[in-house]
């Protein structure tokens, strides 16, 4: 039976809290971001396919993470294959990034931590199928964050195959067929993809500079947080870590530290921790030596946490 789940339903003020709830139902555990909070629109549809589903998700832009945490909270051995139809969207898992356009596809590992970047309302198709089914029909390991284009070939009858399984003319046990014929398809058009050369060097940094922005946000209060912490995490070497950042604007360290004191502006300003003391703040934020932390405050704002906080109240 087809399922649908929609914002439309919560209350205006609601409705971000509720896209939070509905994806985590439709899917698995996921924590999503957005600029967008009040009005905020999302529909998920979904159709079961025995021990496989696909679902059309149409949603305002938004940024998805698959965390560490959220891996515990739900250990869901699979993968999402994700048919881009309207909108693009920037997939990146293994240390790896790939935009998707309409007409691309790319595959994600639920095993794993992974990152949607949605910079603009969009449609997407997600079909989920459980690892044995899509493993024993490849040679080696799947290349997940490796886009398939679907115009011609191969592809092509993936697309189609896709777009049958969301309409209501199959019965039931047709379209659970057709889902598993197409993700052997799928397999060959992975093959094919993986098999059509490696990316451009500036391509492959700027999928690792991604990906490391992610893994900064997700371990920014890490004690431990550090660039070759990091570079283990996303399974690339430290020094080549320290080569995309060279590229960048900001090093390593210096992108850790400008998040670090806006987490630690925001608290500050923050009614709700006006009993925490600066130092409380400071290490809230990640910061381990408090005379560092106030340097480097008073050099990015021009004032000191505490006159931050002064103003504040």
């Amino acid at each position: 039976m087809v399922q649908r789940w929609s914002t439309s339903e919560a209350p205006r003020g609601a409705q971000f809290s509720r896209w939070r709830e509905l994806i985590c139902e439709a899917f698995l555990a996921l924590t999503p971001e957005s600029d967008l909070r009040d009005g905020f629109a999302g529909t998920v549809t979904q159709w079961p396919l025995a021990d496989l589903s696909i679902a059309r998700i149409d949603s305002r832009r938004q940024q998805v993470q698959r965390t560490e945490r959220d891996l515990t909270r739900s250990p869901l051995t699979g993968y999402y294959a994700n048919f881009q139809l309207r909108g693009s969207s920037l997939m990146t898992q293994h240390g790896r990034s790939t935009v998707l356009r309409p007409g691309d596809l790319a595959l994600v590992d639920t095993a794993e931590p992974f990152a949607f970047d949605f910079r603009e309302d969009f449609r997407q198709l997600s079909l989920y199928l459980p690892k044995p089914l899509l493993d024993q029909q490849l040679a080696g390991p799947v290349r997940t964050a490796t886009r398939v284009d679907t115009a011609t070939g191969i592809g092509a009858a993936v697309r189609h195959a896709l777009l049958a399984l969301t309409r209501d003319d199959l019965a039931e046990d047709t379209a659970a067929r057709l889902a598993v014929n197409g993700c052997g398809l799928l397999a060959i058009a992975l093959e094919q993809a993986a098999a059509s050369g490696v990316a451009p060097a500036a391509l492959r940094h700027d999928g690792i500079h991604a990906a490391a922005l992610a893994d900064i946000e997700e371990h920014l209060t890490d004690d431990d947080l550090s660039a070759p912490a990091t570079a283990r995490r996303l399974g690339v070497s430290v020094r080549l870590l320290y080569a995309v950042f060279a590229r960048c604007q900001l090093s390593f360290a210096a992108e850790v530290r400008r998040r670090r004191l806006e987490c630690a502006w925001r608290d500050l300003q923050d009614p709700a921790r006006a009993h925490l003391r600066v130092i409380d703040v400071a290490v809230a934020a990640g910061f381990t030596d408090v005379t560092s932390f106030h340097r480097a405050f008073r050099r990015e704002y021009g004032r000191t946490p505490g006159e931050i906080r002064r103003k504040a109240q």
